[in-house]
């Protein structure tokens, strides 16, 4: 059997949103009893009073009300007859009524109170366990509808503040856009340095051509520059081409379970003219982490950029050593490549990865493949770091997601 002290458990938390409940009965006396039954003082409860059904309506109008106790015989307008209005009135039909009523608990009574919208009958002489029991259950119900309410409104806050950041985000990509249009105009910039000496070339050519009595040997260092240029012109072109395809590249297609020592292999194989020239040792160790589930063509690219700068930036005072290892690194697979070359001053190791940056004017090259690089990795959610000592050799160390 429950206790006065034990029902305090049925009343919710009133403190987050105020609970106002409407007391009506035409006799004080008995609005002072109900309250008095009903309050606790640490349950934050407001209770109203209106002596009539006139008053009752009034301030059902002008008040959120979790809930009516309403006497069901009044002079006047009586209990029924105010539900009925209230059900009448949009403002105020969802609020919950529980007539109060020293009628018989006939069949008859009962059906018109809830045909008038009651929810809940109490019958005189109030119990007070019931009583209070009833109450606190649609003070539950009420805090509950009001806790989805204020979550509703945080959910659309949530979604304006998604939408804003959505916005932002196009904003973003407008600069980025931009910036695409710089590179386009770097780009540019720089091939053109080849266009002009092909021209040039073109023009000494004629011009020797010209002349009388020419011997062939005469023409075959500009024809062998010529070559060159165009050359490196189309190597540009290349790795401009390979950097549109990572920005724009289709995201759909789906990764597929890469071992790192077959496209190693494949990379080794296709720069092997490099590796001989150079007499470049290249050592690996996937056992940690043998394979993972990416873009074959992507890590391709990453480890022929990184594996070809290695030995292109060599030491001329050593053979260039490269070594090259997998782990596993939290939510990532790390992929070191170390090398033995040249290395960067500390000023320098920054622009690594810019784009058309060339550290080391004696080496051949456009200065894009660290970037394609960078961009692949941090497309795929990835990140790469970079060390250097001058003199001593380089690591990068690629994230993979």
């Amino acid at each position: 059997m429950n206790t006065d002290h034990d029902l305090k458990l049925f009343i919710p938390d009133t403190t987050v949103h105020p609970v106002k409940i409407l007391l009506v009965d035409d006799k004080p006396e008995n609005l002072v009893s109900l309250e008095s039954l009903l309050s606790e003082d640490d349950d934050h409860i407001t209770y109203l009073f209106a002596n009539s059904g006139e008053e009752a309506l009034k301030i059902a109008l002008q008040e959120e009300l979790a809930l009516i106790l309403l006497d069901v015989q009044m002079p006047g307008m009586n209990g029924y007859e105010v539900a009925r209005y209230l059900r009448d009135i949009s403002k105020t039909r969802d609020i919950p009524i529980i007539f109060v009523t020293a009628i018989a608990q006939q069949e008859t009574h009962v059906l018109e109170g809830f045909e008038a919208g009651a929810v809940d009958f109490l019958f005189k002489p109030l119990h007070p366990s019931i009583t209070k029991a009833k109450v606190a259950a649609f003070v539950r119900f009420y805090l509950q509808k009001k806790e989805l309410e204020r979550i509703n409104k945080e959910t659309k806050d949530l979604n304006q503040q998604l939408e804003e950041r959505v916005q932002e985000r196009t904003r973003e990509l407008t600069k980025v856009n931009k910036d695409l249009d710089n590179f386009v105009y770097t780009a540019s910039h720089d091939l053109k340095a080849p266009i002009n000496n092909i021209e040039g070339l073109i023009t000494v050519l004629q011009d020797t051509l010209e002349e009388k009595r020419l011997d062939l040997q005469d023409v075959t260092p500009i024809i062998g520059m010529i070559n060159d240029a165009v050359g490196r012109f189309k190597n540009t072109l290349l790795d401009l081409t390979e950097v549109a395809r990572v920005q724009y590249e289709e995201q759909a297609v789906a990764p597929e379970s890469v071992p790192f020592k077959e496209i190693l292999e494949d990379v080794k194989l296709y720069i092997k003219d490099l590796i001989q020239k150079y007499g470049a040792t290249i050592v690996d160790d996937f056992t940690a982490a043998p394979e993972i589930t990416f873009s074959r063509k992507n890590l391709r690219s990453i480890l022929y950029n990184l594996v070809s700068n290695s030995i292109k930036y060599s030491s001329p005072d050593r053979k260039p050593e490269i070594v090259i290892t997998t782990a596993v690194a939290g939510d990532y697979t790390l992929l070191t490549v170390r090398d033995n070359g040249l290395g960067l001053r500390k000023q320098d190791q920054g622009k690594v990865f810019g784009m058309f940056k060339r550290l080391h004017a004696h080496v051949e090259g456009s200065g894009v493949g660290l970037a394609i690089v960078k961009r692949i990795v941090e497309n795929c959610d990835g990140k790469i770091e970079f060390e250097s000592e001058l003199g001593v050799g380089s690591e990068f160390r690629v994230y993979l997601k």
